[in-house]
């Protein structure tokens, strides 16, 4: 229900062209307010920090159990689209997993691994950094400590463009998207099976979950396919987008360099710039007063990560990438809240892995040809990034 007070915007947040430089475009269609009403999808959106991050942190009142632009096809439910009790029950066990703590287990292998493909990388000269670099790692390592036995693993791009593009069902990119790659669901929930995953690994110890009674059998199934599901693709894009960003900003890498402890913090300046995921989207509970707007219980709202996330209210110069940035922590590109990503350690491990291992190499990177931008309803990052890396 539209408070009439609201300014009304009659963008698309999901037109092709918008989607190709969301974070400006939507940046200045949505400053004139606090908050607006979207009246192509009847949802009300956001880009402000301060309003973003009191909607995320409010799981009383706005429910993660209803999206701002329909429910996503395919998609589970189970922690994606949950609240407590059962929210909190299944993200306790998951974070057993995802914890900083749990994962440290495997960042020997991570390292190991990004080690011996920064030596093949290095010696190519030219590559692209997302086919070469941020896919080839990530396909690589995630799936391992999963325990996938079998999988042909190019086949999750696909997957994960289609799951990325359901966030708008009745969208011409979901549409399109899924007579291309509909057959991929399918084959996703095939390979994670139980006889498709090794007893050992984060696959195997998930479904033990089921066997021991802390999940049920059929919550244990489901959580391996939303583990999966959220553990590749946006780490694909972070370190894709960051390799971008390190390329336009050569100062930077050298600051790198000179200091390497400063690849973690380009990660999060990375991801706060950049979100590899667009728009989160809740329902509103209960009338309220939020902001200066009277909202009703069933009215729907959307904020644009990027865009709150450069919010000169919230920080200084923020159209600069700076990997020294002293206050980067507080983004919103991991949501906040009981429902911030519970992979968010793994894809800073990952991160931090390949790109490090880079830095050690590389005295500097350049593009050598234009990049090219992901058109997806969701994720935000790029296509191919094509680099000439130089070793020193």
């Amino acid at each position: 229900m539209l408070d009439e007070t609201v300014p009304i915007t009659h963008i698309d947040p999901f037109e092709v062209e918008v989607i190709k430089n969301s974070n400006a475009i939507m940046g200045r269609e949505l400053s004139p307010a606090p908050i607006l009403w979207l009246e192509k999808y009847g949802t009300y959106i956001t880009g402000r920090y301060d309003v973003t991050q009191a909607l995320l942190k409010d799981w009383r009142s706005f429910t993660s159990t209803v999206k701002a632009f329909g429910n996503r096809e395919y998609i589970r439910t189970l922690m994606v689209q949950e609240d407590p009790p059962d929210h909190s029950d299944h993200r306790k066990e998951m974070m057993k997993l995802f914890s900083p703590v749990a994962l440290r287990e495997y960042e020997a292998y991570f390292n190991q691994q990004a080690e011996i493909m920064a030596d093949e990388i290095v010696a190519r000269g030219e590559v692209d950094g997302i086919a070469d670099i941020a896919s080839r790692f990530v396909l690589k390592v995630f799936p391992d400590i999963l325990g996938v036995v079998d999988m042909d693993r190019q086949m999750l791009l696909p997957w994960a463009e289609l799951a990325f593009n359901s966030t708008v069902p009745g969208s011409p990119l979901y549409k399109e998207n899924l007579e291309r790659a509909g057959h991929t669901i399918q084959w996703f929930e095939e390979q994670m099976r139980r006889e498709n995953v090794t007893p050992d690994g984060m696959a195997g110890q998930i479904y033990r979950l089921g066997d021991e009674g802390r999940l049920t059998p059929e919550e244990a199934a489901i959580m391996v396919i939303v583990v999966f599901s959220a553990g590749f693709d946006t780490s694909i894009l972070a370190i894709g987008n960051g390799l971008k960003y390190l390329a336009d900003n050569p100062d930077q890498w050298q600051m790198m360099r000179d200091n390497p402890k400063l690849v973690r913090t380009a990660f999060e300046e990375t991801i706060r710039m950049d979100p590899p995921s667009r728009l989160l989207g809740r329902g509103v509970s209960e009338d309220m007063e939020f902001f200066g707007v009277d909202l009703r219980k069933g009215d729907r709202i959307a904020t644009v990560l990027g865009v709150a996330n450069r919010d000169p209210a919230a920080w200084e110069d923020p159209d600069r990438f700076m990997v020294d940035r002293k206050r980067v922590l507080g983004h919103t590109s991991f949501g906040m809240g009981i429902h911030a990503c519970a992979g968010q350690a793994l894809a800073r491990m990952e991160f931090a892995a390949i790109v490090g291992a880079l830095v050690r190499r590389v005295e500097r990177i350049e593009l050598t040809g234009a990049c090219t931008r992901k058109v997806n309803n969701q994720a935000s990052g790029w296509d191919h990034v094509p680099l000439r890396l130089h070793p020193g």
